[in-house]
């Protein structure tokens, strides 16, 4: 075969095409590489971002309540996971979830009892082997009066909450 002047034999521009396209196929190779290790490090870094702004390896904290104002004390106890009853002007919490407003509970307690009840034995089934405990973390919004929040911590025994922790935020008055 020839190309102008040149005489070329075939397994020479085969050996050259081959070559060619071996080169090609190489810096294929290496440029998806980089993108896949370029997109696995930005998902890494977002999943860590992430990660960091929603996790908490403190136990100390505690959902508040929308409404809730917690009183300020010196001294408290560690924060143990247990259902949260929230009392604030706005009306009652069960874990966030709106059961009415303060003066119908009291009078008609039912829907506070029923939601007690359904999630001891919600515990109580995902603990067989263990005998309930009762706790239960009451949060009060500060400017309530007092004789209010002893009559929900009246009601609580009832389905064996016996343990209640009233939540505070740790500081000097």
């Amino acid at each position: 075969m020839a190309l102008g002047s040149v005489t070329l034999k075939v397994w020479t521009f085969k050996r050259h095409l081959l070559k060619r396209s071996q080169r090609q196929l190489a810096r294929k190779k290496i440029l998806i590489a980089g993108l896949m290790l370029t997109s696995m490090v930005d998902m890494f870094s977002l999943l860590v971002i992430f990660l960091l702004q929603t996790f908490s390896a403190s136990p100390d904290l505690m959902m508040v309540t929308k409404g809730v104002q917690l009183p300020v004390a010196q001294t408290g106890a560690e924060f143990q996971d247990a259902p949260v009853l929230s009392l604030s002007e706005e009306g009652v919490f069960l874990d966030q979830k709106p059961l009415g407003k303060l003066s119908v509970i009291l009078e008609n307690p039912t829907p506070l009892l029923t939601k007690l009840e359904a999630l001891r034995e919600l515990w109580q089934k995902s603990h067989p082997q263990e005998a309930f405990k009762g706790e239960i973390t009451l949060q009060a919004h500060k400017d309530l009066p007092s004789t209010l929040v002893s009559q929900f911590m009246g009601i609580l025994p009832s389905q064996n909450y016996s343990t209640v922790q009233l939540a505070v935020i740790g500081g000097s008055p």
